[in-house]
């Protein structure tokens, strides 16, 4: 609970210094995040968006945040509980790694809005944030996409509003 708390203050801290940078457009956009949670099907998310991703040119890194430790078997760049101290050190070169790279976009994939989830994305160093709709997460998010239906439609949805992207005064 202490835990929760501290890491609270520290992502409205984080969100409070945030400087929004130049936003970059789609088509010019090389580099992508994407933290997902594990309420969200791994295969589906790796199998659809980043393969749509890559097939568009862009770089992406993935990192998923198991809310259950057994969950860890992923293979994929993952985070826990247990990675983050309490004053909100990190323990996981995988997160370490993940949150020193620059991107373009970042994406959050997240219906749990675990506290952890939140910590980690408000410092991811990205021009944009895209997340799913939701109004208690407003300052995390640059852009917030509504959909209720399936993880694959949320994931064309976000697809969709991204690729819209362009530089100012092009139609």
């Amino acid at each position: 609970m202490i835990k929760q708390l501290i890491l609270k203050f520290k992502t409205r801290s984080n969100l409070k210094k945030r400087v929004n940078p130049n936003m970059t457009d789609y088509a010019n956009a090389e580099k992508i995040a994407i933290v997902v949670s594990d309420q969200f099907n791994e295969s589906e998310i790796t199998n659809s968006i980043v393969k749509e991703l890559k097939k568009d040119g862009k770089e992406t890194s993935i990192l998923f945040f198991c809310h259950d430790i057994k969950k860890q078997s992923t293979e994929l760049p993952h985070f826990a509980n247990n990675d983050i101290s309490l004053f909100g050190q990190m323990n996981n070169e995988e997160l370490d790694f993940f949150l020193s790279q620059n991107y373009d976009f970042a994406l959050c994939f997240d219906n749990s809005q675990h506290y952890l989830i939140d910590y980690i994305f408000s410092q991811v160093k990205a021009k944009c944030r895209i997340g799913n709709m939701n109004l208690s997460r407003k300052q995390l998010f640059d852009m917030m996409v509504q959909n209720d239906s399936t993880e694959q439609q949320l994931i064309k949805e976000v697809l969709k509003y991204l690729k819209m992207i362009k530089p100012h005064g092009q139609k």
